[in-house]
């Protein structure tokens, strides 16, 4: 019963590119054990072929026109000349972050997924203590985030829950989280009045 209704929270409160229903959140909690080290890739530059759009260069590079006319100072993206060059910045390295990192059964996880493809299909798996859950999938926005809520039972199980987000253009990367057990309300016993 507890995994039915974590489901349908997750269900209810996903969303992608658009929609805008589930709760945003833009905080971002490290889920590594360690010390991570990253690279980034340099800047490219990309020579424009008779024909080409910025759009379309865009889509080559997987990245957005916004980021396109920002890196190349573009006023018009509709003015490229024929064997001008363009500098294609490094996509985002992609990353997956839940907020809040533990909380009690009830308590609304956020999933943001940053650096998938856009219009990429992206889905949440989350295997918990004594299962595994799979939501619908999401489109990842121009800008190559996903956004999902996911909101356990009361009941659910306490433990480390991974989430892994899918992607259908070879994104996939995980997280946890934490169900803390369920605090029980201490109690009082009341003895005589002092003095007596």
């Amino acid at each position: 019963m507890a995994v039915v209704s974590a489901c349908l929270a997750l269900i209810a409160g996903c969303s992608g590119g658009g929609g805008g229903q589930a709760k945003r959140t833009t905080t971002s909690v490290s889920t590594t054990a360690g010390p991570t080290t990253t690279t980034t890739a340099p800047a490219q530059n990309y020579t424009v072929q008779r024909g080409d759009t910025l759009t379309s260069i865009a889509r080559k590079f997987h990245t957005t026109l916004a980021v396109l006319l920002t890196a190349n100072k573009l006023a018009d993206p509709d003015h490229l000349s024929e064997g001008q060059t363009l500098v294609i910045p490094p996509a985002p390295p992609v990353s997956l972050t839940v907020t809040p990192p533990s909380g009690l059964g009830g308590t609304s996880f956020a999933f943001k997924v940053v650096g998938a493809k856009p219009a990429e299909q992206v889905t949440f798996q989350i295997d918990y203590p004594g299962g595994k859950f799979t939501g619908p999938p999401h489109i990842a926005s121009n800008e190559g985030q996903v956004e999902a809520t996911y909101v356990p039972s009361l009941g659910a199980a306490p433990g480390t829950y991974q989430v892994t987000a899918l992607g259908t253009q070879g994104t996939m990367i995980k997280a946890t989280f934490v169900i803390q057990g369920a605090q029980l309300p201490s109690t009082t016993v009341a003895g005589p009045p002092p003095g007596q």
